[in-house]
């Protein structure tokens, strides 16, 4: 059993008032201080068996220690991938002579709402030709992360100025590779338990989906393994930091997979569906709360919950609602649509388009009131005469 510090420095002082004479164990007596560096020794040991304890295991070992504990099963954290994009480098009119783009020309996109631009740099030489209006050009994220996938045209400000090239955009099919941030402890955890399933001679449900799940930018995977297309057919449905993966992404991975399937298998990797819903909601807060607090604090919440959302899973109102209890200022919560839970199929990916939040106050009865133009409660108390005589009055 692991023991704390005071614990420790209690057992000590029990055993030196049972086996010697000293009596003064007070904080300011010497032989305090030294048992209690005797004490903080000792549970500085515990300490440091209860951590390797912990990390011998991979379902309880976390960073470096995980990192070594999955490396003796052959497996490595998927590293950060940076994106990749075409850029549209364009002119007013028909360029009169070639201009020239160099590799290494910067470029960063729009603001978004929390105040942060991305800049991507361009990795190769192009050119936009005589009499031509424009030219792609393949560029890539400056770091690594999945915070470099940004929308369809707002990169648009050019870093490094080039003669006679007056605008930049990505445009429609401007994704070439989603930028990923590194693997996370616990899908690192999941892959290296599901690493049994890839074992066998045969290719399981769960062999097909580590396979997957090990290609970097990979999130979630789910796999349709009654035939989908046919005899011998295998399909593995993924998903991205984006939601539906690019091209090259489901290249990576059928190529991977390829490699370590059964060779009379058919495998076709799919992007998922997306189904899109809108949330109602009516948000009951304390009367002392501030709106605009609680109203971040329902998005977050419903962020955190929408985050966690794998292929397959659908929308449970329930734990929504609980999601949401737990933000600062609320004091009940209304799901006005969807009025049911919503179910996908294994290759559906649930995403919540719209938000719409009505707040009201929570006060007394009397007191609660409609926000924006709404009613508040009809309820009214009734007031009950006083018993003047039980209170001696006249």
């Amino acid at each position: 059993m692991i023991k704390s510090f005071s614990k420790i420095l209690d057992a000590l002082m029990s055993e030196l008032a049972a086996r010697t004479p000293f009596t003064n164990l007070n904080p300011s007596a010497a032989i305090r201080g030294l048992l209690e560096v005797i004490a903080k020794v000792v549970a500085d040991l515990y300490g440091l068996v209860r951590t390797v304890m912990e990390q011998s295991f991979v379902q309880t070992a976390t960073g470096s220690w995980l990192d070594l504990k999955v490396r003796e099963m052959g497996i490595t954290r998927k590293p950060a991938v940076k994106t990749r994009v075409y850029l549209t480098f364009s002119c007013d009119a028909p360029a009169a002579q070639n201009i020239t783009i160099p590799a290494g020309t910067i470029c960063k996109s729009q603001k978004n709402a929390e105040g942060n631009d991305y800049r991507f740099i361009t990795t190769e030489e192009a050119v936009l030709e005589e009499g031509a209006t424009s030219v792609q050009v393949v560029a890539e994220a400056e770091q690594s992360g999945k915070d470099w996938n940004v929308g369809q045209g707002t990169i648009t400000r050019m870093v490094t100025r080039v003669t006679g090239i007056q605008a930049v955009t990505n445009g429609a099919g401007f994704l070439i590779r989603e930028g990923s941030d590194p693997e996370s402890d616990r899908q690192l955890r999941e892959r290296a338990i599901g690493k049994w399933e890839t074992l066998g001679l045969g290719g399981t449900r769960g062999a097909y989906r580590n396979w997957a799940l090990s290609v970097p930018g990979v999130i979630a995977a789910s796999v349709l393994d009654d035939f989908p297309f046919g005899p011998g057919t295998v399909g593995v449905v993924i998903l991205c930091e984006n939601g539906a993966p690019s091209a090259e992404l489901i290249n990576e991975v059928y190529q991977y997979i390829k490699a370590r399937k059964p060779l009379t298998a058919d495998v076709r990797i799919l992007a998922p569906e997306i189904r899109s819903i809108s949330l109602d909601l009516e948000v009951i807060r304390f009367a002392d709360a501030d709106r605009t607090i609680v109203e971040a604090g329902v998005r977050g919440a419903i962020e955190n919950y929408s985050s966690r959302l794998q292929l397959g899973e659908g929308l449970i109102i329930a734990r929504l609602i609980n999601e949401i209890m737990d933000a600062p200022g609320v004091y009940n919560l209304k799901v006005n649509s969807p009025q049911q839970d919503v179910n996908v199929s294994v290759d559906q990916f649930l995403v919540f388009d719209q938000v719409t939040i009505s707040h009201r106050i929570k006060g007394r009865a009397y007191q609660d009131a409609g926000i924006d133009g709404g009613q508040g409660d009809e309820t009214t108390a009734q007031i009950l005469d006083v018993n003047k005589e039980a209170f001696n009055l006249e």
